[in-house]
Order: C-alpha cells, then structure tokens, then sequence
C-alpha cells in the first residue's frame, strides 16, 4: 500500500468517525429536546449521517482497509440552541470534506457517491438553519 492510499484510508476513516459521532448525538438530542417534531427531525438527521457511514465503511473495503475501532462520544448539549449553531458549522465542514473526498478518489463511482453526500449534506444544513429558527421560536432549548 502505497503513502497516498494510507492518507485515503485515514481520511475516511476521520469521515467514519465524524459520520457516527453525529448519528450517536442526533439520536441524544432527539432522546432530550423538543416536541414530536423536532424528534423526528432529529432521528432523520441520525438516519442520514449513519447511512453516510455505511457508505464510507465500503469505501473502506474497495481500499481493502480493516475498519478501526471507532470511538463514539456524546457532546454536552445543555443549551439547544448553542448546540446547533456549533452543529451548522459542523454540516458547513461535512459539505467541504466530501468536497474535497471527491477531489481525492479516482473511482467514478466513488466520486459520485461523494457528490451525493455532499448535496445531502448541503440539504442537512439547510434544514438545520430552519430547525434552528422553529427552536428559538419555540424557545424549548432550555
């Protein structure tokens, strides 16, 4: 295995792990805030993020890597609110890493499965600015 499918394989493997922290904390927050709503928004958003991990685990095995250990931590989401103005920041970095994952692999198919993850990361954002908005209207982020 060569220098540039070592550096591949660890940036997926940062992708993996992104992709299931924030599943692991979508369904927290969902488990602790808002209405039957939010709680729905909350697990799709879940839904979403692992099936993005799924995608980067068999990007993982085209690459013939062994998966790591993934250590998955729940964030401190006292304040709501805070935590999605952090969590669009967090959609705004997944938006630019399957950006540039695209740029980096060579396989058709997998460039098109980074452009698709892409897009739904850009819809992901989109809705998190009008969760946003329905949570500070709502004012159940405390």
């Amino acid at each position: 295995m060569d220098d540039k499918q070592k550096q591949m394989i660890e940036v997926l493997q940062q992708g993996l792990q992104d992709e299931m922290n924030s599943a692991y904390n979508y369904i927290a927050l969902a488990g602790k805030y808002g209405n039957g709503a939010i709680k729905t928004d909350f697990l799709n958003y879940a839904s979403d993020e692992l099936n993005h991990a799924s995608k980067l685990v068999r990007m993982l095995q085209q690459f013939d890597a062994e998966v790591e250990e993934i250590p998955v931590t729940a964030d401190e989401m006292d304040d709501l609110y805070l935590y999605l103005i952090e969590y669009m920041a967090r959609e705004e970095s997944a938006v630019f890493y399957y950006e540039a994952l695209e740029k980096l692999v060579q396989e058709p198919g997998m460039q098109r499965m980074c452009k698709e993850m892409q897009g739904e990361e850009q819809v992901h954002l989109h809705k998190m600015k009008e969760l946003y908005q329905r949570v500070k209207e709502q004012n159940c982020y405390a």
